[in-house]
C-alpha cells in the first residue's frame, strides 16, 4: 500500500531530493563562489556532505568525485586536472600523508579541491600548525530547521498524494528526534511508513495511520528513544 512512498525515502543519494533549503542553498554558493584552492566541507555524520557534492557535480559536470578511500598518490596523480575541482567526500578517511600532499597540491595554484568530512575530524585537522597560516574556506553544513523538513517531506509525500497524512504537533515530536538531520529525516520517514505497510497489510485497525505509538515504534528502531 505505501511502497512507493517507502521508496521515496530510501537512504541512497539521489540529487532529485534537491528542495529549497537555505541551509543547503548556502552551503552550494559557497562553495561555488569560493576563491580558495582548498575547500572543506564539513557537517556532522547524516547531515548531507554526500547529498550536496553530488548535487555540485550535477551541476559542474567537470567536477570529479573521488572517495576518501584512495591510497596513494599515483592513485590521486590520475585524476589531477589544473581546471577541475576535485572533490574528495568522506575524506576523514584520508591517511595523514594524503591530506599533506593535496595541502601541497593547493600550494601551488594549480589544482583545486574541496574535503568533505565530519566536522569533528575536520576541526582537529584545521587546528594543525600548517592548515592555520593556510587561505582555508571552511563551509559547515548544518542541520535543516523545521520548516524544511517539513517542506522537505510533503515534496516527496505530494507525488503520492499523501501530503496531509502528517500533523502539525507529528512534525514537530519528527523534528524533535530527528534534530534536522537529513540522513535520521528520511530512515525516520520511511520506518515510519514500513509500519504503517505492515499494519495495513495486517489489518491491524489501531495502526491504519500516523499516530503517536508509530512514531515512538520508529524512534525506538532507530535508536532515538531508549523505550
Amino acid at each position: 500500500m505505501y511502497e512507493n512512498v517507502i521508496q521515496k525515502f530510501e537512504d541512497v543519494i539521489n540529487v532529485n531530493d534537491a528542495f529549497n533549503s537555505f541551509i543547503f542553498n548556502f552551503a552550494l554558493k559557497s562553495i561555488e563562489e569560493s576563491k580558495s584552492n582548498l575547500k572543506f566541507l564539513i557537517g556532522v555524520p547524516g547531515s548531507g556532505k554526500s547529498f550536496l557534492v553530488n548535487y555540485y557535480a550535477s551541476k559542474y559536470p567537470d567536477t570529479i568525485i573521488l572517495q576518501g578511500t584512495i591510497s596513494s598518490k599515483e592513485e590521486l596523480n590520475e585524476f589531477l586536472y589544473d581546471d577541475k575541482l576535485i572533490i574528495i567526500d568522506e575524506a576523514q578517511l584520508l591517511d595523514l600523508k594524503m591530506i599533506e600532499y593535496i595541502r601541497i597540491l593547493t600550494d601551488t595554484k594549480k589544482y583545486s579541491f574541496l574535503l568533505s568530512m565530519h566536522t569533528k575530524d575536520a576541526k582537529e585537522l584545521l587546528s594543525k600548525e600548517h592548515f592555520k597560516s593556510r587561505n582555508i574556506d571552511v563551509i559547515e553544513l548544518k542541520p535543516i530547521t523545521k520548516e524544511e523538513m517539513i517542506q522537505y517531506i510533503n515534496s516527496k509525500l505530494i507525488q503520492n498524494n499523501a501530503h496531509h497524512i502528517f500533523t502539525k504537533k507529528e512534525f514537530n515530536i519528527i523534528y524533535n528526534y530527528t534534530q534536522g538531520n537529513f540522513r535520521y529525516i528520511k530512515k525516520f520517514v520511511k520506518t515510519l511508513f514500513e509500519l504503517l505497510n505492515f499494519a495495513a497489510k495486517n489489518n491491524l485497525s489501531k495502526y491504519k495511520k500516523i499516530n503517536s505509538c508509530l512514531i515512538t515504534m520508529s524512534a525506538i528502531k532507530l535508536g532515538l528513544e531508549n523505550g
